[in-house]
């Protein structure tokens, strides 16, 4: 009897780990779609649509509430190797107060990318700019983060008529106070470049002092994403870092919208000590540093993100 049971139970457990093992395998398999289930479930809470539209000789791809024509437009850009995705949570906490708009930039995102041209800050206002007007975009508040915010300071300097105030989220363009991530640089490393799982982990480590909960199926796709577009990032940093035809200190000293800084002292990617610098070039901007807050203030404190863009873009009215 001991012997039967004994065998009942081993394949009770065989059974068991079958159906488990098959489960994963399930899942494995249909990552993809549970990844971009997850990510529509944040659109459809932030009432954001889909749109495809062709400007500047690129194919954009953006996502757009429902208030245009009812509230303000607050155009929102990401940073290096990032995407529009990054701006979900806060676009959630925005809905009712702005006509949101989240776009991949050239190279980035669903946005397409040509090999054969350059994608330095200079060039990627150009094309937003024809962006803006392709979709008919007029006047609007902008917010960017890292790359992006770099990118909104200079759009704001070359088109002050069209930005009614200018939000820089530990933005780039200046780093005369180095980082930690300076430091891998002068190795020759670059976290912002993913080419494995373990690399997508450090990076959210290191960007994030306030990591966020990041469920697998979004975790491993954006993983597989980022490697995928390793020789893309590669050629997009390059171009950044490169030599200029502009001085982005003498660009952005020529801002006159209503500009704020935001930075998260823990930033490890661009240190928090560049603020002072962007304080002094930008006339009358303001300077809002944060405690225990990295590289990215709008996914790990999206809440207190979003009052600080009502309160500033209130005021600056």
């Amino acid at each position: 009897m001991q012997t039967r049971w004994k065998r009942a139970g081993i394949i009770a457990i065989a059974a068991l780990a079958f159906v488990t093992v098959g489960a994963y395998g399930l899942l494995d398999h249909y990552k993809t779609e549970l990844y971009h289930g997850a990510l529509g479930l944040q659109q459809d809470n932030a009432r954001l649509q889909a749109h495809r539209v062709q400007a500047a000789g690129f194919d954009w791809a953006y996502l757009e509430n429902d208030q245009r024509g009812q509230k303000p437009t607050l155009l929102m850009l990401h940073g290096f190797g990032a995407s529009k995705e990054n701006w979900l949570d806060l676009a959630a906490l925005l809905k009712d107060d702005y006509h949101t708009v989240l776009v991949d930039l050239p190279g980035h995102g669903d946005s397409s990318f040509d090999p054969s041209l350059h994608y330095d800050l200079d060039e990627q206002v150009e094309r937003l700019h024809q962006f803006v007007g392709t979709i008919g975009l007029t006047s609007f508040h902008m917010i960017g983060n890292s790359m992006g915010g770099a990118i909104t300071a200079f759009y704001a300097a070359n088109y002050p008529a069209q930005v009614q105030s200018a939000v820089l989220l530990n933005p780039g363009g200046i780093m005369d106070v180095k980082s930690q991530y300076n430091e891998f640089l002068d190795q020759g490393l670059n976290p912002l470049i993913v080419e494995n799982e373990a690399d997508f982990d450090f990076l959210v480590e290191f960007a994030m002092e306030q990591r966020p909960f990041i469920p697998w199926p979004i975790s491993e796709v954006s993983t597989e994403k980022m490697r995928q577009r390793k020789d893309i990032n590669a050629h997009i940093f390059a171009d950044i870092i490169g030599a200029h035809r502009y001085d982005f200190k003498a660009v952005i000293a020529q801002i006159s919208a209503p500009t704020l800084v935001v930075w998260g002292k823990e930033d490890r990617v661009l240190a928090a000590g560049n603020a002072t610098e962007f304080q002094r070039l930008i006339p009358g901007s303001q300077v809002a540093l944060l405690e225990d807050v990295g590289h990215v203030p709008m996914l790990e404190i999206p809440q207190q993100c979003a009052d600080m863009v009502r309160n500033f873009t209130r005021a600056s009215l």
